[in-house]
């Protein structure tokens, strides 16, 4: 009986349905794009905030759909979330020591 639960808690979630560089990449995009759109005037910061967002994804490749999609798939995986975020953060990191 110990033997069957010891082998149940090593479950490898296998690989990933993304590149999940790719995922931090987009997700630092999207949070520069955020905040680009919070410096617009109110009025206009909605749909701002839709075009910035939907040609980042467009650049690579996702539509809003497809990308929550796979977000939501990927958010039940720690080491995948943690992996994307982790890649978003260095992303914008570097972007702002080159500024």
């Amino acid at each position: 009986m110990l033997l069957l639960t010891w082998g149940c808690a090593n479950v490898s979630p296998g690989p990933p349905p993304a590149d999940l560089g790719e995922l931090g990449i987009i997700v630092a995009e999207l949070q520069l794009a955020e905040a680009i759109a919070a410096e617009v005037p109110v009025i206009v910061r909605d749909s701002m905030q839709k075009v910035y967002y939907d040609s980042v994804l467009a650049e690579h490749g996702y539509t809003r759909e497809s990308f929550d999609s796979i977000m939501w798939i990927i958010r039940d995986e720690p080491v995948w979330i943690d992996s994307v975020f982790t890649r978003a953060g260095e992303v914008v990191a570097r972007d702002m020591a080159e500024m």
